[in-house]
């Protein structure tokens, strides 16, 4: 825990506990037009304990017209759309679940269930020579965790021919909720488990970004990005975790009509 001229540094910034595709693959592509399509692969280690390192195929479209965009995860709208500044609108994906059958730990394994969700906000961004300040917030919009989250980080891109870097760094808030639903545990799961009952509450979270871009022609291109996250200190309080990150990679091809 992605910027939108189809993968401009246009709209949005990494958000969630686990990588949004939607936002790294939209953080500085200059070589797209108003659609791209194309297919990747995304690893991620997530803090859970004992907790298998998922690889997950990943279809992507995105476009980008003058207000409506599609973001690989999501759909939103610009409210203020310029060279300078960009206002948005936008519901996307967040894959941030917990299943405990991926969890080698017998205790873990009697837990409930974390259902990825759906989040909707707002998000702004200032771009300048100096590189791109922004921010958003967002809900969750399905009700599994009535969660919120902030987010504020910069990025700055080099361009070296025909590969583009776009690396970042930010800070994310999670409230009480959304922290509890992913990494709390109830009295009946600690009866059923074994382990100790846990609140989760507010925290921050620090995180570093990669992402890079390599145009092969006009059409075709190349991407392999990264997210590390310094998981919050609740959540590294709880037991059903035994890191202090959280990793991403993804990596793959797109295809610019």
């Amino acid at each position: 825990m992605m910027e939108h001229s189809c993968l401009s540094l246009r709209t949005s910034l990494p958000t969630v506990k686990t990588l949004s595709l939607a936002m790294l693959l939209l953080t500085g592509n200059a070589y797209a037009s108003e659609w791209s399509i194309g297919a990747g692969v995304l690893a991620e280690q997530l803090p859970y304990r004992d907790y298998k390192t998922q690889y997950i195929p990943l279809p992507i479209v995105t476009y980008q017209g003058e207000q409506l965009f599609i973001n690989g995860q999501g759909v939103g709208v610009n409210i203020l759309n310029s060279e300078s500044h960009n206002l948005h609108l936008a519901v996307n994906y967040s894959p941030l679940s917990f299943k405990p059958a991926d969890s080698d730990d017998p205790a873990m394994k009697r837990l409930d269930k974390r259902r990825a969700t759906a989040m909707a906000g707002v998000g702004y961004q200032y771009h300048a020579r100096w590189g791109s300040l922004g921010g958003k917030v967002a809900t969750d919009v399905l009700g599994y965790s009535d969660g919120v989250v902030a987010d504020v980080g910069y990025q700055y891109t080099f361009e070296l021919g025909k590969l583009r870097l776009v690396p970042g760094i930010g800070m994310r808030w999670q409230n009480r909720s959304f922290n509890n639903y992913y990494f709390g545990i109830t009295e009946q799961e600690a009866q059923r488990s074994g382990m100790q009952q846990y609140r989760a509450k507010s925290d921050f979270s620090p995180y570093l970004s990669i992402a890079s871009y390599y145009a092969v022609n006009n059409n075709w291109q190349l991407f392999l990005m990264g997210y590390n996250e310094q998981i919050s200190d609740t959540a590294q309080d709880s037991p059903m975790t035994d890191r202090d990150y959280s990793v991403n990679v993804v990596s793959g091809v797109l295809y610019s009509f």
